[in-house]
């Protein structure tokens, strides 16, 4: 427990360089400028109970009341946008000083109009606001007290974890509030536009309120882990050593053992992200319905596979009471797009419920470890199938009749099936240093930043090779103008899950076996299919990029 304190502690203080927190900094540079010297300890006050309850609570608070989570950002966005009024507006200003110190500190003299004071309080509530904004942006550690405490499964140690990850969160918070307020008194420039200082960041919180509400700190997240793959799973590296790994399973395993004979919520309430094509469901409300809930992520070929048969499924057997729940927990980090699931869900014409899973809360209650994964329940909430992977599609409809109490019927044709190769086929083959295998380049791999690698004078069965400069991160690399990608590869088809990092689209030459292929146009972050040979065997795929684009993995079929 005290290697995940630590850890948790010292992945808080790092935390501050999330993209989901930088749209929020110009909050915690307000606490420098206006409030006194008392002001910066009631935002990490306010920001350390905030985060802390809402943290180990929120679940069970959101399934008490019934209200949809989302309502306490939008009353943090609110709180925000009315210090953000206060600090542009000198008359709002010297009211709201004067009426939270008379509402909260009695026996306190009274705020005089254009006098600093309130400050503690005024802080303490701002901090409050910070603390609910700042809930969804953590790493393996807090994730895991998250996942946990969703399935009411707190204890001491998630306590403490969570106070340490706050604790850790607060510090650089504090100097940041107290280096602007020594900045401010050290050079009288600064002192003598205090005025117009606060105005301006009394701007910068209205505009961060405005970004709040309408989603553009995501969509800003979003696009920075999609231009800089390596930026967002570099924060959290610090946490995702073997011995952190280890002792988090540990915990997770003692914890939900010892829960087994206890009351869980339903699985279906522990994701953390919107639902699209439904409002949110529940196991325990979709009874009288058969429910099929399958786990799938957008860019997963074999998931793709399967959605053929959902599709068919669905149209056949939703007017007798099926209801399929798509469970999307992502493998890549631009897959936590919202907007990239709805395009997604909008370009496989999916109908049925699906439900973002960013945090893994599902997967987790589930304990499920697959892409896909289907849990098939009867009318009266009773699990009586899961599959795991592909395949085994007449006994997973069979059952679905079965449980509707349907006549089994002939067999009937499922439009779109995508084929897939019996022969020898290339495992799977991701492209970035956290899970690549068989790289045969001869230079030696370097992480993180550009190198410039070649082609071995022999490629074997089930190798890839780099030419050119290409930066290697955790999860993807990074081609420039002029690099290449090879592969020697095994199947009839080649999939590859690419993004056009920091430009609208990338031009990929393609040739297989030394002919040209069409040319390929990246402009979305998915997965494109490279070759498609029913009958081959095989053959040496050569991709030549014309600007920066991430590859992920090599999939085949």
């Amino acid at each position: 427990m005290l290697l995940l304190i630590g850890f948790a502690f010292l992945a808080g203080i790092v935390t501050v360089l999330s993209p989901c927190i930088l749209p929020v900094l110009p909050v915690v540079l307000s606490g420098s400028v206006d409030g006194g010297k008392s002001r910066p300890w009631g935002v990490i006050t306010g920001f350390i109970v905030s985060f802390t309850v809402l943290t180990l609570t929120l679940s069970a608070l959101v399934q008490a009341l019934g209200f949809d989570a989302e309502i306490l950002r939008w009353v943090a966005a609110g709180l925000i946008l009315i210090f953000g009024l206060v600090l542009v507006v000198p008359a709002l200003k010297d009211r709201f000083l004067a009426w939270t110190t008379v509402l909260v500190s009695r026996g306190v003299k009274p705020v005089q109009p254009g006098k600093a004071g309130g400050g503690f309080w005024s802080g303490l509530v701002l901090g409050f606001g910070l603390g609910v904004v700042w809930t969804p942006c953590v790493g393996p550690i807090m994730a895991s007290v998250i996942t946990l405490a969703l399935s009411q499964s707190v204890d001491a140690s998630s306590i403490l974890i969570t106070l340490a990850y706050s604790l850790g969160t607060a510090l650089p918070l504090f100097l940041i509030m107290q280096g602007g307020r020594s900045l401010l008194l050290r050079f009288p420039w600064f002192t003598r536009r205090s005025a117009a200082l606060q105005r301006s960041f009394g701007l910068l919180m209205v505009l961060t309120a405005f970004a709040l509400f309408t989603g553009t700190d995501r969509a800003f997240s979003t696009w920075v882990l999609t231009t800089f793959p390596s930026y967002g799973t570099g924060l959290t590296a610090l946490e995702s050593n073997d011995a952190v790994k280890a002792e988090l399973e540990k915990r997770r395993t003692g914890l939900m053992a010892g829960n087994e004979t206890g009351s869980t919520p339903d699985p279906l309430t522990l994701g953390q992200g919107v639902w699209l094509n439904s409002e949110p469901l529940t196991l325990e409300g979709l009874k009288g319905k058969v429910v099929l809930v399958d786990f799938w992520t957008y860019s997963c070929v074999n998931c793709v596979r399967t959605l053929p048969y959902l599709r068919a499924w669905y149209q056949r057997y939703e007017r007798e009471g099926l209801v399929i729940v798509g469970v999307h927990s992502p493998e890549f980090a631009f897959e936590q797009s919202e907007a990239n699931v709805r395009r997604a869900v909008k370009d496989f014409q999916i109908t049925w419920p699906v439900v973002q899973d960013n945090a893994f809360g599902i997967w987790n209650a589930y304990q499920n470890q697959y892409w896909p994964a289907h849990y098939l329940y009867d009318r009266m909430g009773t699990l009586i199938e899961t599959h795991f992977g592909e395949g085994g599609y007449a006994e997973t409809e069979a059952a679905i009749v079965k449980a509707l109490g349907l006549t089994a019927s002939s067999p009937q044709a499922i439009a779109g099936v995508i084929p897939v190769s019996q022969a020898v086929k290339t495992p799977e083959t991701y492209l970035g240093y956290g899970r690549g295998a068989r790289f045969a380049s001869p230079q030696d791999v370097v992480t993180d930043v550009p190198a410039v690698y070649s082609l071995p004078a022999v490629l074997e069965p089930d190798q890839w090779a780099f030419a050119g400069s290409w930066t290697i991160g955790p999860e993807s690399s990074r081609s420039t103008a002029g690099s290449s990608l090879v592969l020697r590869y095994q199947g009839e088809r080649v999939y590859l899950v690419l993004s056009p990092a920091d430009q609208k689209k990338v031009r990929i030459r393609v040739s297989l076996d030394g002919v040209a292929q069409s040319e390929l146009t990246i402009d979305a972050d998915k997965m494109y299919q490279l070759v498609d040979q029913p009958g081959s065997s095989g053959g040496l795929l050569r991709l030549e990029f014309e600007g920066a684009a991430d590859v992920f993995a090599f999939t085949f079929g």
